[in-house]
């Protein structure tokens, strides 16, 4: 194994903003409190020795402060449903597998149809020589949001008349909500998305990006949602160079191609063009230990996390949604 160390000027200039950062203990009083505060505030909360039961309670909290504790409940009953995670405990599930080497790129968890505003992160154990989250406050007033698209389904009926099943049917197989997803002349067509319904045409389609209101900040935003950052080849180059200017990249000896080692690198559909560091306002990075509990704005905070050396260690982290 060794590690890169170049420092690319396109990554250097997302500076490490500790002031973002609240750190708790089990000492602090009013501790819901504290973290509610923080996060109106677009701060990133880590709590540190919590038990995986209180990880839940604190977690069922926060989401009800802001009116979440109904999606709360929904995101974790879809973790076994779709397979590729698995529920611990109440609201917490696992994250998603990767291979040797493999880094997560920075991502805000979910898409604008699912709009998931609250997320929190547990770490059950890391022992590795990396494995850092890497958590990145996004640049609102970027210019750069004009240049990303974000992957979605949309359909084209012509003149056929749906019924009422006919629309539910659209929504619970392929989130299609009617007549929003109706194929716009702006839509870049990446393939067919095939149809459960004759006479309707779905595509996969990158639409132009729209804001999404946040009910923790009480306003408006975009956010850097994995249905954009996760097809965008930019978006691979700029998280791969992140993580080597900041000495963070551990790659095996001999390797020449760095997409092996991006977990998203197999959707990849397309170059935007963005300038990847004026997207982000500034980043905390955290190695987290067993016992930490991180909250962070969903639609504010894209996370991340950098790559370890196998056999290094053992890394168990948890997530949960709202």
């Amino acid at each position: 194994m060794n590690t890169l160390f170049e420092d690319p000027e396109a990554v250097r200039a997302i500076p490490e903003d500790t002031t973002k950062l609240v750190v708790l203990d089990e000492s602090v009083i009013e501790r819901v409190g504290r973290i509610v505060l923080a996060l109106k505030n677009d701060q990133v909360v880590l709590v540190r020795d919590v038990t995986q039961k209180d990880a839940d309670d604190i977690m069922f909290s926060v989401a009800r402060h802001f009116g979440l504790d109904n999606k709360l409940e929904v995101e974790a009953g879809f973790a076994s449903v779709k397979g590729h995670r698995e529920n611990v405990g109440k609201y917490f599930m696992t994250v998603n597998k990767r291979e040797d080497y493999h880094f997560i790129p920075a991502h805000c968890e979910g898409s604008s149809r699912m709009r998931m505003q609250l997320a929190s992160f547990y770490a059950v154990e890391n022992t590795t020589d990396g494995g850092a989250s890497i958590l990145l406050n996004i640049n609102d007033e970027s210019a750069e949001w004009g240049a990303l698209r974000e992957l979605v389904k949309k359909c084209k009926a012509g003149d056929k008349k749906l019924s009422p099943f006919e629309i539910m049917k659209l929504k619970m197989i392929h989130g299609i909500e009617l007549p929003d997803d109706l194929l716009d002349e702006q839509d870049v067509i990446i393939s067919d998305g095939g149809s459960p319904v004759d006479g309707v045409d779905i595509f996969n389609v990158l639409e132009q990006l729209k804001k999404v209101y946040s009910v923790i900040l009480d306003r408006d935003c975009y956010a850097y949602w994995d249905t954009i950052a996760s097809y965008d080849f930019d978006s691979g180059e700029g998280y791969f160079d992140l993580l080597k200017s900041s000495h963070m990249l551990k790659v095996p000896d001999g390797l020449r191609d760095f997409t092996t080692l991006d977990n998203a690198y197999a959707r990849r559909v397309w170059k935007s063009g963005v300038n990847y560091k004026s997207l982000f306002k500034s980043k905390l990075t955290q190695t987290l230990m067993a016992g930490d509990l991180v909250f962070m704005n969903n639609l504010s905070w894209a996370h991340s996390t950098s790559n370890w050396s196998p056999h290094s260690g053992r890394r168990k982290v948890l997530a949960a949604f709202a």
